[in-house]
């Protein structure tokens, strides 16, 4: 469940090349590649929430992620995932049990988010530009996305991407069964030079369990 959340973290921020049907379309999204081209690091707070046709409840959480070229953090209040590209640290916070699971980070069996600033959606099969939309002031191009691959989790996808900053704020996906998954970034910051330490959890100041599965 986890990692299908933090799976599809990665389609926050997406590029879509080639498309010629909509020249706006190819126009927003190889500027939004090329801002992503000069990001060294990247924080944000995120939002994201799931509608389940079949079940009226809305499940959404929260929290606050850091980027860097192989390495990142997610942190939320129930999980705080951390990896410097070696290594993976998965920290459970509780006031009695708090604990921390140390294991060897293998992109392909994790999390990948240098998928966040690589092509994903060369086979979209339809790419719409639906205008631009303002919220609280800031102004939004929005793209309307399909996808025919039957592999894929999701077949329609909808961008907002940030008119000034090139970057992608928001996306909304709906899947076959009619699930609806959104997500958001907000208090956006690059280029910070984050240090090497803000990747890696620090055991030696924590007081809980620790299992190093190394």
């Amino acid at each position: 469940m986890e990692k299908n959340v933090f799976g599809l973290l990665l389609l926050f921020i997406v590029w879509l090349p080639g498309f010629t049907q909509e020249k706006s379309v190819t126009e927003i999204l190889e500027e939004s590649k090329a801002k992503l081209e000069r990001i060294s690091d990247f924080s944000a707070d995120f939002t994201y929430s799931i509608e389940i046709k079949t079940n009226p409840t809305r499940v959404s959480k929260n929290g606050k992620f850091h980027y860097a070229k192989g390495k990142f953090v997610v942190i939320m209040e129930d999980q705080e995932i951390y990896s410097d590209g070696k290594s993976l640290w998965i920290h459970l916070p509780g006031e009695e049990n708090s604990e921390v699971t140390i294991m060897n980070y293998d992109p392909e069996e994790s999390f990948n988010f240098d998928l966040i600033f690589s092509p994903m959606y060369e086979t979209a099969t339809k790419a719409i530009y639906e205008g631009k939309k303002s919220v609280n002031g800031i102004s939004y191009n929005q793209i309307y996305l399909e996808f025919s691959n039957p592999v894929l989790d999701y077949h329609q996808v909808r961008l907002w991407i940030n008119e000034t900053s090139k970057i992608q704020e928001k996306v909304v996906l709906v899947n076959r069964k009619q699930t609806i998954t959104t997500y958001a970034y907000t208090n956006i910051k690059i280029n910070q030079g984050l240090p090497e330490s803000t990747f890696v959890f620090d055991t030696g100041n924590f007081q809980g369990d620790i299992y190093d599965e190394r």
